[in-house]
């Protein structure tokens, strides 16, 4: 921290910091201690055998692809990354399909390696929330805000809302926003201070949430990073404006060579891919019902508990990325009115303002504005800004627990701060009230609204009550305890719907892996995709956004017309109409097609039968295997012998012939032929063939981004510049005459 930027000792900093790690700890002791199960293998790959119910019904997660995306992907990642093998292509997904490149699996971000291991997934986001909440205190610290409030706010962002209610590839850019605004605070001590360098935390932070695997987080962040970076550049004046300006554009500059590699993976994937309705995401706001859970989120019970797909309630759920709390909003309101920082409590102010209007389309002009910023109308804001606008709430709430700390408030601050605050609590009731009233059986048992609003109102009182304290340190202790309480309550509330055990049935997996060899299965329930990536075994159905767009063209024309082909996931799930055809009834109308694409089994939930033609061949709690006889191998030559694997085979050819390999055909994809470099060519408007000479030939294959070797040399040059200007970092450099605070 720069000098006079901080009160005491790095002592007492280290104390707070380590308090941090503990209500992260604290928070999660229901998963450490074996209360309940996060561990999403179960629930989401269709194996569990038996479960435990934990006390509240409902989801731990509001999103399925913890399961689907962020474990499955991300554990053949890892599994790929310490076998020391470049996690660039998935041969394990559909036809086979790019795996970092796909981003979601955050196939190249360090902390997924922590996947390897089944529960990994818990011990990453503890990580996460970690990294994020002694990034907020750092950053706080910066500002001059106490210790105590730095902390209490620290804790907030920690156990943020998102993080409370996502455990999937979203969550994991959420810890470098407080990072990357860091790193601006430095770039402006740098300024002020006349020293080079400064940029090195902006790089760094911007490179690490584009490899976090959710770019439409990372682009939400970086507008309030912008809207932050304006507020210092008015503050460093225009002595000081140009070199503030090129320490930012070099930290933007450096962090994208840094992430070269994930960004040309990615680019090179989309420009070959479907993204199916992804491109109609900015047009998406939040229903009005979803008001109300900004200040009381369990307005509606937990996680999708009582939501009938019909209801209004189970689109709010299915379009919610987080949530604030009435603690927050109460002194994020006292931050706003009496705290430290006018221009960045101006500046965050208009970015709440922004932000609202545009997930919830109201006032429509205001709304539209955000949506002028290039790519906006692909970003579906209006779940994953959240983060954003929490962190924009807390940083104001920590202004005004400083303030509250330094002095007492005057009787009309703290009654127009707490009777606005009751006033959006009975506003937030009156709004849930219609829809609550419709919630399905069971959410009578617990009165979630009526809890809900006793407990805003509560809080509203006990924090009216610290703030009207007589002395510094009561109000210091009374205020920051109701901040963490509640952020530790409203935590927990997922973790009480998380299972307290799951079994799962792993037999159908081990049999795949005894006898699928050179081939596919294709499920219509069990071992969901995309499982199959996990357990390393090859199918045919996918579960994710993007897909090769020559896959999804075979789906729709060769498999099943009815489905959406990202979401070919082989039940009456998403992506099919009701009154669509069955998976089973499109299996058996199109048996050629799945036979041409390498099906050999067939996985149906435990007692289904299938007619004549499919040789049952595992039993098992969850499944039954079904064999397919007349599947093509993934490899086939025509008048060849073949040994060898898909990506490197020994032939010995009687004629000339065409090898067909059943392997998504998309630029990056090379091939040799006894060493000498060879065209591949494409057949079924997927698949990858090669012509071939009579005689024997070794053949291999391999997968690397186009343009990658460029993209390595930009890391390279990025890790260079950042120690140069790490190395320059302490000397003097002039900025054009004196600056401002």
């Amino acid at each position: 921290m720069a000098a006079g930027a901080t009160r005491g000792s790095w002592r007492g900093d280290l104390c707070y910091l380590v308090a941090i790690a503990a209500a992260v700890v604290v928070a999660n002791l229901p998963y450490l201690a074996g209360l309940a199960d996060p561990n999403p293998l179960g629930l989401r790959s269709g194996l569990a055998s038996s479960v435990r119910t934990g006390p509240l019904p409902g989801e731990r997660s509001l999103d399925p692809n913890d399961g689907f995306t962020s474990q499955a992907l991300g554990h053949r990642a890892a599994l790929d990354v310490l076998e020391l093998k470049a996690p660039w292509w998935n041969p394990y997904e559909g036809t086979g399909a790019p795996l970092a490149g796909e981003m979601q699996s955050a196939a190249l971000f360090p902390p997924t390696l922590l996947l390897a291991s089944s529960n990994g997934q818990l011990y990453e986001h503890m990580l996460l929330e970690l990294v994020a909440g002694l990034c907020t205190y750092l950053l706080l610290r910066r500002l001059t805000v106490v210790r105590w409030a730095s902390a209490a706010a620290g804790m907030a962002f920690a156990l943020n809302g998102t993080f409370a209610w996502f455990s999937h590839a979203p969550a994991n850019a959420v810890a470098f926003l407080p990072m990357l605004l860091l790193g601006i605070e430095l770039a402006y001590t740098a300024v002020t201070e006349r020293r080079r360098g400064g940029f090195a935390l902006i790089a760094i932070a911007g490179a690490l949430s584009a490899y976090a695997g959710f770019p439409e987080v990372a682009y939400g962040d970086s507008l309030l990073a912008v809207c932050w970076f304006a507020w210092r550049g008015a503050c460093v004046g225009r002595a000081g404006l140009a070199a503030f300006a090129g320490k930012g554009a070099a930290g933007v500059v450096v962090g994208t060579l840094l992430a070269a590699p994930i960004l040309v993976a990615s680019a090179d994937y989309v420009s070959n891919a479907s993204l199916g309705g992804q491109g109609e995401a900015g047009a998406i706001h939040l229903p009005g019902a979803a008001a109300a859970q900004l200040a009381l989120p369990y307005v509606y019970g937990p996680l999708f508990a009582f939501s009938d797909p019909k209801l209004v309630v189970f689109g709010v759920w299915s379009s919610v990325g987080g949530f604030l709390s009435v603690s927050l909003i109460l002194f994020a309101l006292v931050g706003l009115a009496t705290g430290k920082h006018r221009g960045l409590r101006l500046a965050l102010a208009a970015w709440l303002v922004l932000a609202l209007s545009r997930m919830f389309g109201e006032p429509p002009g205001l709304g539209h504005v955000l949506g002028v910023v290039p790519g906006m109308s692909w970003v579906a804001f209006y779940r994953y800004g959240f983060p954003s606008l929490e962190f924009a709430v807390i940083v104001l709430a920590a202004l005004g627990l400083d303030r509250i700390g330094s002095a007492r408030l005057s009787w009309r601050t703290v009654s127009w701060t707490a009777g606005t605050a009751l006033a959006l609590v009975a506003l937030a009731a009156l709004e849930a009230l219609p829809y609550a009233r419709k919630l399905g059986s069971g959410s009578e048992q617990i009165r979630y609204l009526e809890a809900s609003a006793v407990w805003g109102l509560a809080v509203v009182l006990v924090a009216a009550v610290a703030m009207a304290l007589p002395t510094a340190r009561l109000r210091a202790v009374v205020a920051s305890a109701v901040v963490i309480a509640e952020a530790l309550l409203l935590f927990a509330v997922p973790e009480a719907s998380a299972p307290r055990s799951v079994a799962i049935d792993t037999a159908p997996a081990a049999y795949l892996h005894r006898h699928l060899g050179d081939a596919r299965f294709l499920t219509l329930g069990p071992l969901q995709p995309d499982y199959g990536s996990y357990y390393g075994v090859a199918s045919l159905n996918v579960n994710d956004v993007p897909v090769p767009s020559a896959f999804a063209r075979y789906v729709s024309t060769r498999l099943d017309q009815a489905v959406d082909p990202t979401v070919f996931v082989g039940n009456l799930g998403g992506g099919r109409p009701s009154a669509a055809p069955s998976p089973e009834a499109e299996l058996l109308r199109n048996l050629a097609a799945y036979r041409a694409a390498g099906v050999a089994y067939v996985l149906a939930p435990a007692g289904q039968t299938l007619p004549s033609g499919f040789t049952l061949r595992l039993r098992s709690p969850t499944t039954w295997i079904y064999q397919l006889a007349g599947a093509d191998p993934l490899v086939t030559a025509p008048g060849c012998t073949l040994a060898g694997t898909a990506d490197s085979l020994q032939l010995s050819c009687e004629r000339p012939t065409l090898l067909v390999r059943r392997e998504t055909a998309l630029p990056g994809w090379h091939a040799t032929i006894d060493g000498h470099p060879a065209r591949l060519q494409t057949v079924d408007g997927l698949f990858q063939a090669l012509p071939l000479a009579r005689g024997s030939h070794r053949i291999a294959f391999s997968y690397a981004p186009p343009y990658l070797r460029w993209a390595f040399a930009g890391f390279v040059l990025g890790w260079a510049i950042l120690g140069l200007g790490v190395i320059h970092s302490r000397r003097k450099g002039p900025v054009g005459g004196p600056v401002g605070p």
